[in-house]
């Protein structure tokens, strides 16, 4: 059988420089939290999917880790699934933050250099305009429009939703014909469990500092759900490992009397409950492996595959 055709449908990719919101718009645009957001740089590690369906439209929204110069082995796979991200999808929309500086970065110039070259549509969105003042985005504006022939320039706030129409009509102008990619009502390709153990990373981002955060992953070893005759699920018990580079970042992660993994798996605890509506046991163990984020074999038992 013949997939549905459809008037717009296709691939959108969200790229920019780290912390610029691009993990806060794809949540914006899905309704929920499908990506963990902190104010630490390279939050996001892998490409995340959110997708908007409408009557005749199918838009698959691809969040991507930030533009930066790789230092590791999982550095460059973050910046090979942005580069990857960019080559498979119908539209680009580069992300920018409102308030720096009127000028355009080396790594943005080098990135439009490549998205020229592809002749895909590009737009530019300029973030979080509900901290600064309008005016102060005009000189910004015309920097980038001095660079590149932007489809569009549109100023949002993932935040509050601010413009978040406006760039869905831009967007839907802009696709081609095509199927319907994911089955209907279908929001993500992330799965309970993938969520899950990102929602324990982001504790750890947001509690542990310096050089910690970076250094650590989190693998989901366990994941059972527990349900009623009749099929209703009533709790799930999650085992979940967190690895890190040194036995001094063990200490951290554990704390004085376990403090630090009690508060990282109470805080995980409260948001994986409210993803899936139920209560949730979970018991957090951190182990040690030395460089992993150079060692591809411990990288793609974590996810982190070529």
């Amino acid at each position: 059988m013949d997939p549905e055709i459809l008037s717009h449908s296709g691939f959108v990719s969200l790229i920019g420089r780290p912390n610029v919101g691009k993990s806060t718009l794809l949540n914006q645009l899905a309704g929920q939290r499908l990506a963990i957001t902190s104010p630490k740089p390279q939050t996001t590690r892998s490409i995340i999917r959110a997708i908007i369906d409408e009557p005749d439209t199918q838009i698959v929204f691809l969040d991507t880790p930030g533009l930066h110069l790789a230092k590791s082995k999982l550095g460059q796979y973050m910046t090979d699934a942005a580069r990857l991200a960019m080559a498979d999808t119908d539209i680009i929309l580069l992300l920018i933050e409102a308030g720096f500086s009127p000028r355009v970065l080396d790594i943005e110039r080098k990135v439009l250099a490549q998205l020229q070259a592809s002749k895909k549509p590009v737009i530019l969105v300029i973030n979080k305009v509900d901290s600064n003042e309008k005016e102060s985005i005009l000189p910004l504006m015309a920097a980038f429009h001095e660079v590149y022939p932007f489809q569009a320039i549109i100023p949002i706030s993932a935040k509050t939703g601010d413009g978040i129409s406006i760039l869905i009509d831009e967007i839907r102008r802009l696709l081609p014909e095509g199927p319907r990619y994911f089955p209907i009502d279908s929001l993500t390709d992330q799965t309970e469990r993938m969520i899950a153990g990102e929602l324990i990373r982001e504790q750890i981002l947001l509690k542990t500092h310096e050089e910690i955060p970076h250094g650590t992953a989190v693998v989901v070893d366990s994941f059972t759900e527990h349900t009623t005759e009749a099929g209703e699920r009533t709790h799930v018990t999650i085992e979940a490992s967190i690895v890190c580079e040194k036995d001094t970042h063990k200490g951290i992660l554990i704390g004085k009397q376990g403090s630090m993994l009690t508060a990282i798996g109470t805080g995980a605890r409260k948001e994986i409950e409210a993803m899936l509506d139920c209560p949730c046991y979970l018991d957090l163990f951190v182990r040690v492996r030395d460089d992993w984020r150079n060692r591809q074999s411990i990288l793609n038992d974590l996810g982190y595959q070529d």
